[in-house]
């Protein structure tokens, strides 16, 4: 189980002295053998970094670990948009990361706050909005790993019964991710409004009864990704975003920097995937079917 891959005419991968891993989801760095990366090194925390993919970007995230994470030589205090040949070092060990592209970079040229994922970097900051943590459950939703991050992102929604060991997961996320372990279709992400924020909850595998969970916060608007869950390529997932938030035509090629003809073009195949004749019904179809 894994999270959409990033499209390239490769796969993104690690390198290291000896080794490399394709990255086709999330990848958990760490000193537990069930990580993607496991590193035996007594410096590494049992999880210790996180790699995700996130509207065609790739992300480094540290999952709060002892002795840090270190791109391109500086210690990161926040979510890192990676490049192609970047340096990821933990502990003594050096990991090169590849975007496996052969032409240039593709940027969304979206600017809401789910979707900026290209913002310029300011002093060896990254100034991008990804929050990721990784949270490890049993399929009945019981929290073996990341009960900080739980209760940080979920709060007093989580439940722990009289007597028992572990919290447990809302019952909105039980449910779904009963749902998920049941499923051999597409895995649709969960997202949980809570005023101006979305809280959107994936599973990345499930292995060995524990099943992980990437927990990403973001603004309260219909996420590219969940979009694309519904068949829309992400370019019709970026035009479709704009006709929920209420944009003519005109007004998203303007935005996307794209000829008014192609937008039409975008909408025609848009409704054929939605089974819809006109812009109304294709937000009520997107809405009823992300539950938004």
């Amino acid at each position: 189980m894994s999270a959409q891959p990033v499209t390239n005419e490769q796969p993104a991968c690690l390198k290291w002295s000896g080794g490399s891993l394709p990255l086709t989801g999330p990848c958990v760095i760490g000193r537990r053998s069930d990580n993607d990366i496991p590193i035996n090194n007594v410096q590494v925390s049992r999880r210790h970094a996180l790699l995700m993919s996130h509207n065609s970007e790739w992300w480094l995230n540290d999952l709060g670990s002892r002795n840090g994470v270190f791109h391109n030589g500086m210690r990161i205090t926040s979510a890192r948009r990676l490049r192609d040949g970047d340096e990821i070092r933990i502990a003594n060990h050096r990991l090169t990361f590849s975007n496996g592209r052969q032409g240039p970079l593709h940027r969304s040229t979206i600017v809401g706050s789910t979707t900026q994922m290209a913002l310029p970097e300011e002093n060896g900051s990254a100034l991008g909005p990804v929050v990721c943590e990784l949270v490890i459950t049993s399929p009945q939703g019981e929290i073996l790993e990341g009960e900080k991050a739980a209760h940080w992102l979920f709060g007093k929604k989580l439940e722990r019964s009289p007597g028992s060991e572990h919290y447990r997961l809302p019952p909105l996320v039980r449910e779904w991710l009963a749902r998920m372990m049941e499923s051999s279709a597409v895995f649709v992400p969960l997202e949980m409004r809570d005023g101006d924020k979305n809280l959107v909850v994936s599973l990345a595998r499930c292995k060995d009864a524990r099943c992980f969970l990437l927990l990403r916060e973001e603004s309260a608007q219909i996420s590219i990704e969940r979009l694309q869950s519904l068949g829309l390529t992400e370019r019709e997932a970026e035009v479709m975003h704009w006709v929920c938030e209420g944009k003519q035509n005109t007004e998203i090629a303007g935005i996307l920097d794209v000829t008014l003809h192609t937008v039409k073009r975008h909408m025609e195949h848009i409704f054929k995937k939605l089974g819809v004749d006109n812009r109304q019904k294709a937000i009520k179809a997107v809405a009823d079917r992300l539950g938004a």
